[in-house]
């Protein structure tokens, strides 16, 4: 997938958010398998995952970069995009959870939406879907929700809004 294709999946994302590209994460071949983008009016930091990445070196990477717009450039709210994101970052779970939440939230990170997949992504039996969920159930302390809709995403992000609960 080249930039251009790339960045058209994200059109709903940069619409909802008003975000412009800071950087392309690209893997040897010129896939362009990550972009971070910013709204610093907003305080947001936007992560768009598309196929795959090739280790998770290159996962780790990304969220180091995100770090640092936190810590360094303000932004105060982050929204990862999964919906496109074909690799599996399990092996970087227990990193995740145990070292980077707890580091980006010392950092000055209020809140992250997670706009998931509506389904399960499945590639020679990884489930992204069920990686991000037991990434966010082993933070759980609330400041880490799952979406499939961006602007539901984008209500709680921004004005700490969830949608009204169905159950009875």
């Amino acid at each position: 997938m080249n930039q251009a294709a790339a960045t058209t999946l994200q059109d709903d994302i940069a619409n909802a958010f008003s975000v412009q590209t800071d950087r392309v994460f690209s893997r040897n071949n010129g896939q362009v398998y990550a972009i971070v983008s910013k709204n610093p009016d907003l305080k947001i930091v936007s992560d768009v995952w598309f196929d795959r990445f090739d280790t998770q070196r290159d996962f780790r990477n990304v969220l180091r970069h995100i770090f640092d717009l936190v810590s360094d450039g303000g932004c105060r709210y982050w929204l990862a995009d999964l919906r496109f994101m074909t690799s599996d970052f399990g092996d970087s779970g227990d990193w995740l959870a145990d070292q980077f939440m707890p580091a980006i939230f010392d950092a000055g990170l209020e809140r992250e939406a997670v706009v998931m997949p509506t389904g399960a992504l499945e590639r020679e039996g990884a489930d992204v879907f069920g990686a991000a969920t037991m990434a966010i159930a082993s933070i759980a302390d609330g400041r880490v929700r799952g979406f499939t809709d961006v602007q539901l995403a984008k209500q709680w992000l921004l004005n700490g809004m969830l949608p009204e609960s169905t159950d009875p």
